[in-house]
């Protein structure tokens, strides 16, 4: 399985010399960017729900073990943050928001899907599903509490689920979802269209992923983003897998899941969400990378004592 990690950063590696060698200028990154992530991933999604027969599982105990693993982390780095590094609140929410939410799009779909395949990765796309929608709602809550304290707190909710449903990955799986539940065979030729998308999809995020990186800067704030990797990489997952075998007893399977799925390095989505609200931009930049690289041993390793080799 080792082929997986090394298949999966590789692409991401040859994403980051791209754009740091400049071999293609900003227009044409930023292309390929758009078409991955809002045409070819979406599209693979709904050709991966459409024809997956979904597994009966416990899904509220996978994703009490997932996501109370990541509440836990949130409320540790926001206090870290709040009496170490001395933090407004809507810092510390962005702080714990970069230390519990994963890259589970772009690096994570990759890498479970070649590890477990796709009737396997079932479980871990329900985490991926709801992912968002749990940790920027009440991530949104707090920052907008603060700063806009006459504000429903209702309307807020309501306003981030809004934005949310917006994403077009999440669109993608939805559509895929319904065509599954309605019990509509996918016609050949829809078939046969959807197919090579799928098949260049996960490579062509995994390449903008790495352009992602390039534009990251790890220099400033090492300290502070080292103290997030410490969070998200190691922290995250010891949590996620003590809850998931010992309180949740979940199977051996969902028990990797939840743990990998905590490992991931902490997603460039929460990089968009400190550019929107204007702060932390370096801190959580610099983690994204120094996460990004350390990953790549903690899965090795996680690979090793699940016995995935």
């Amino acid at each position: 399985m080792f082929e997986a990690i090394f298949s999966v950063f590789a692409f991401v590696i040859a994403g980051y010399t791209i754009k740091k060698t400049g071999f293609l200028n900003q227009k044409i990154t930023q292309g390929f960017d758009y078409i991955s992530f809002n045409i070819l991933l979406p599209l693979a999604l709904i050709a991966y729900f459409w024809k997956i027969e979904f597994p009966e599982l416990n899904a509220f105990y996978l994703m009490s073990s997932f996501f109370g693993s990541g509440i836990i982390i949130f409320a540790t780095g926001f206090y870290i943050s709040k009496k170490k590094l001395n933090f407004t609140i809507d810092d510390c929410a962005l702080f714990g928001l970069g230390a519990c939410f994963g890259n589970s799009v772009a690096l994570g779909i990759p890498l479970v899907y070649s590890i477990l395949g796709p009737i396997n990765a079932m479980p871990y796309m329900i985490l991926v599903f709801f992912h968002g929608f749990i940790h920027f709602t009440y991530t949104t809550v707090i920052i907008e509490g603060y700063r806009n304290r006459n504000y429903n707190y209702i309307l807020i909710i309501v306003k981030t689920i809004f934005g949310l449903m917006k994403n077009i990955v999440l669109f993608g799986m939805l559509i895929g979802i319904f065509l599954n539940f309605s019990d509509i065979e996918p016609p050949s030729l829809i078939s046969n269209l959807l197919d090579p998308f799928s098949q260049i999809a996960l490579p062509s995020v995994l390449i903008s992923l790495g352009f992602g990186l390039a534009s990251f800067k790890l220099q400033q704030h090492f300290k502070t983003a080292f103290i997030l990797t410490l969070l998200k990489n190691f922290l995250h997952p010891l949590i996620a897998f003590l809850l998931s075998k010992y309180l949740f007893q979940l199977d051996y399977l969902l028990i990797f899941i939840v743990t990998i799925a905590a490992a991931l390095p902490s997603g460039s989505q929460s990089y968009y969400f400190s550019y929107r609200y204007n702060s932390l931009q370096n801190v959580i930049s610099a983690n994204i990378v120094l996460s990004t690289f350390v990953s790549f041993f903690t899965l090795s390793l996680l690979l090793v004592l699940f016995g995935y080799k």
